[in-house]
């Protein structure tokens, strides 16, 4: 990663290593209705977005996401189980949803 994209990296916290599993939105807001996704960090753009990828390493957007933040196993489970039902639905963000999660609430 070039000195400028960790820059842009460290402005939004600690940039997060290549292979980290995170929950990644488009925008900082996390809007379900933009694009997200869980994967992997498989680098940054230039801008120091955040380069996100499958399973199969498949990019999943070619800009790359704004933020991103470090999740367990669990809570990828139980986000990627959630996304048929929030997924482009107006609603609390997704950042609201991994924050309910992680309080154990009963309504998530």
């Amino acid at each position: 990663m070039s000195d400028e994209n960790e820059r842009s990296a460290a402005m939004r916290g600690s940039p997060l290593a290549v292979g980290e599993y995170v929950l990644a939105t488009k925008y900082n807001d996390g809007d379900p209705g933009d694009h997200f996704f869980v994967g992997f960090v498989s680098g940054y753009t230039h801008h120091g977005h955040y380069l996100v990828v499958d399973n199969d390493g498949r990019s999943q957007r070619a800009n790359g996401f704004r933020r991103a933040e470090r999740i367990t196993a669990e809570e990828g489970s139980a986000l990627v189980a959630m996304f048929p039902d929030i997924g482009d639905k107006p609603g609390p963000s997704l950042w609201w949803h991994l924050d309910r999660i992680r309080c154990g609430s009963p309504d998530v």
